[in-house]
């Protein structure tokens, strides 16, 4: 039975980490089956992923964050993506299947079934992950074509990082910055049930 704690601690990101532990093999496979039997579009091919353990490759996908510029007006590297693991989403192609429509709805494709495939593939992952025991975080504040490059990718869109949080700091501190709290925020989703 799927504790409602879970569901609930897993919109909630990770921001330092426990490097001293790694992600265990047995459920990188399972997240991979998480990424890859996931819904999509008529069970189409739009989005393909690359699982990073390598800790140098991880610190130069996180010296791509330098993007964000918080409300707090500090920019910081967004150290989420320090993690045990990083998994990077990258836009795709599913080259199968072609119709009359794919023409017509070309940049359709790249805004609504990438984006929401890639949506419904990550919070699978995210949800695993958190089942499993582990703390995640989302990036999309990078530089696309450097990542692109580090890793010889195309058209990346997302980063999520997966690991062991550091028990001892709170999870809103900044991995390498001790003295930098992330702002939070708690939302409120309108939820209308008809019956």
């Amino acid at each position: 039975m799927i504790n409602k704690d879970i569901i609930e601690q897993s919109q909630r990101c990770q921001r330092n980490w426990d490097l001293t532990k790694s992600v265990k093999d047995e459920d990188i496979e399972l997240f991979k089956t998480a990424v890859s039997q996931c819904p999509s579009k008529q069970n189409r091919i739009w989005y393909n992923v690359v699982f990073v353990k390598d800790r140098k490759i991880i610190e130069k996908i996180h010296d791509t964050t330098d993007r964000f510029d918080y409300p707090d007006g500090i920019e910081k590297t967004n150290s989420q993506t320090l993690a045990n693991l990083l998994v990077i989403f990258n836009a795709d192609k599913d080259e199968r299947v072609k119709t009359t429509r794919d023409e017509l709805l070309e940049d359709f494709d790249e805004s609504y079934f990438v984006g929401s495939s890639i949506g419904i593939a990550s919070g699978y992952l995210n949800l695993t992950a958190h089942l499993l025991g582990y703390k995640t975080g989302f990036c999309g504040g990078f530089r696309f074509e450097k990542v692109d490059k580090i890793l010889n990718t195309k058209n990346s869109k997302l980063i999520m990082g997966i690991g062991y949080p550091d028990d001892k700091r709170d999870r809103r501190e900044h991995h390498l910055d001790f003295n930098y709290i992330y702002p939070s925020y708690n939302k409120d989703i309108k939820i209308k049930v008809i019956e």
